[in-house]
């Protein structure tokens, strides 16, 4: 594994209509970029909710996006969002990643405030989005989810059963069409 840190590349012709890959650079020379078969870049994400403050509005995380630059493996450009805690409680929040990946499934259905998760068994649960974290310490909801995850995330994709548009990044379509 080789961490690296992202530098401006000054040499791009129009920054704006730039990709990412285009506007950023790491030190080290081109040979890095030969050397890996796998290349995530992480970054932050902007905006007011990308930063996560306590009760008390002292800042304890961060939005972290990340995104596939490089594969070998032909599954490049796909992104994901997770939070990443600096506070008291350090980490990665997977729960709360979880619940946004299984968002937009069937067995998940939004009503204002409450949610419903369907069992395999027909039968259903109804909660919060703040009782999200307890609910994944009960085995047979976690267990759920995961199932789900993996229906709408892995299988999904893999069996090309959706549009690639829901697995890769917006900016980069938007950035095609403006550039042609």
């Amino acid at each position: 594994m080789v961490l690296n840190q992202l530098k401006t590349n000054l040499q791009v012709a129009n920054p704006k209509y730039a990709t990412d890959s285009e506007k950023y650079t790491c030190p080290g020379g081109k040979a890095m970029n030969y050397a890996y078969s796998l290349r995530v870049w992480l970054t932050g994400r902007k905006g007011k909710n990308s930063v996560i403050l306590d009760d008390k509005g002292y800042r304890i995380g961060n939005e972290v996006k990340a995104r596939l630059e490089k594969s070998r493996f032909g599954t490049a450009g796909r992104i994901c969002n997770f939070k990443i805690m600096w506070g008291g409680d350090i980490g990665v929040r997977d729960d709360e990643s979880l619940f946004e990946a299984i968002q937009s499934s069937k067995h998940l259905n939004n009503a204002g405030a409450w949610w419903t998760l369907s069992y395999e068994d027909g039968s259903k649960e109804k909660f919060q989005a703040s009782k999200w974290p307890q609910l994944m310490t009960g085995e047979k909801f976690r267990d759920r989810v995961m199932a789900i995850l993996d229906e709408e995330v892995v299988l999904k994709f893999d069996k090309r059963l959706v549009d690639a548009d829901v697995f890769y990044e917006e900016e980069d379509e938007e950035a095609t069409k403006e550039s042609a």
